[in-house]
């Protein structure tokens, strides 16, 4: 990193405490040895027993005036230095760009305004933007109010249009994302939300063929100085979470070049307006021989090392745009690096193809490979039995939630 980065006084701070939250604290260590205070409403597995977190341990965090009296306390511990602030989910930042006129000059809150927030990342105005941009995106059709004639073929992918809105609600039943195998249970899921409080609009798609192996996620830097994309990294997934509260979480990621991506990610940053961090969830679809883009997530990833691990750090993006004002280069990311929470030979499992078990393999041999929470300096002896634990308790979850395909 540049002396001139480095001569920078700052405070990283992220609300949260998700693997994600510690895969940026990770980043930030790693690029300039500083620890990151943690904001979060008790101490889990994988921010729990590490040397590089300060906690500032906080119940309420929605409780704003609760939430700036800790704001304002780190401002006391960190008098004169600038501190930089992140949201480990979709809630936090989006609560953070809600707030950002409370914050007083010292703090850097590096996203979007919040209307451009909202357009970006509802899912139903997403697919306004993909059509108007000419980005291919799943057929869709929004239901406010339950109906059945669909304009595509059982079965299909239920999800709601505001994330942020669904991730506060918590009910028996609740899937992130769901699958309707017919009329019956297309009935039965929009009831089960409706009646635990979801008020929004559901999205229903077309189910795109392909195991987790078809799908993808591209991680993109946007300066706000110049407007300009600095970073595309793509995420070729190889294994995702099927437990349903945990659909989607993505544990094995092949982070590698893929060019396919370039045009369609530059034209929804053109039309969105969007800059910082914003990552796309994606899948190959054969029958296009392209990928369709499913959401515009307005931040990094729960997933974020494995942009890291690849070669670009993405604390760096932060600090030398936000802070040290550097002229930042464009980067499409061809370097390869394996992201995994996985041990190696569950992955092997269920990975079917040849090509990509070969792949696989050949990145193990390599050295290639990293697990986010398992970092070198981290010494505690509690902390390394977490991340074991962790890696093994995936054997059970696949017994009881194998992959479909």
């Amino acid at each position: 990193m540049s002396e001139e980065a480095n001569s920078v006084s700052f405070v990283p701070v992220i609300v949260g405490g998700n693997r994600g939250a510690y895969s940026l604290a990770r980043a930030f260590y790693e690029a300039y040895q500083v620890k990151t205070n943690l904001i979060s409403p008790m101490i889990i597995g994988p921010i729990g027993n590490s040397r590089i977190i300060k906690h500032y341990i906080q119940p309420g965090i929605d409780d704003l005036d609760h939430f700036f009296e800790t704001i304002q306390q780190i401002g006391r511990d960190y008098p004169n230095m600038k501190k930089i602030i992140f949201g480990a989910d979709d809630r936090y930042a989006e609560l953070l760009i809600r707030t950002k006129d409370r914050f007083s000059d010292d703090w850097i809150i590096p996203y979007v305004d919040e209307d451009v927030f909202l357009r970006a990342t509802n899912k139903e105005s997403f697919y306004a933007i993909c059509e108007k941009a000419g980005v291919p995106y799943p057929k869709t059709v929004v239901m406010d109010e339950f109906s059945l004639g669909l304009p595509f073929e059982f079965p299909i992918i239920i999800k709601p249009s505001n994330a942020i809105l669904y991730q506060g609600l918590h009910f028996e039943g609740k899937e992130k994302v769901f699958i309707g195998r017919d009329e019956k249970d297309l009935e039965r899921i929009y009831h089960l939300v409706r009646d635990n409080g979801y008020t929004d609009n559901l999205i229903l798609q077309e189910y795109v063929p392909g195991d987790d192996t078809y799908l993808g996620v591209v991680t993109v830097y946007t300066s706000p100085r110049d407007k300009e994309i600095k970073l595309i990294a793509f995420g070729h997934i190889l294994l995702e979470d099927h437990t349903p509260s945990a659909i989607g979480n993505h544990l094995t990621i092949w982070a590698r070049e893929e060019q396919k991506i370039v045009a369609s990610v530059q034209k929804l940053i053109a039309e969105t307006e969007f800059y910082g961090f914003s990552n796309f969830d994606v899948k190959y679809d054969e029958r296009k021989d392209d990928y369709v883009f499913f959401e515009l997530n307005g931040r990094l990833g729960v997933s974020n090392y494995y942009v890291t691990a690849s070669g670009n750090n993405v604390a760096k993006y932060y600090v030398e745009d936000y802070i040290a004002k550097k002229k930042l280069g464009v980067t499409i990311n061809t370097n390869e690096a394996l992201f995994t929470m996985t041990p190696k030979n569950l992955l092997l499992k269920y990975v079917k193809s040849d090509v990509l078990r070969k792949k696989v393999k050949e990145l193990y041999k390599d050295g290639k490979v990293v697990h986010p929470l398992d970092a070198p300096f981290e010494v505690s002896p509690k902390r390394k039995f977490y991340v074991l634990a962790s890696k093994f308790n995936y054997y059970k979850k696949f017994r009881e939630h194998p992959p479909e395909e």
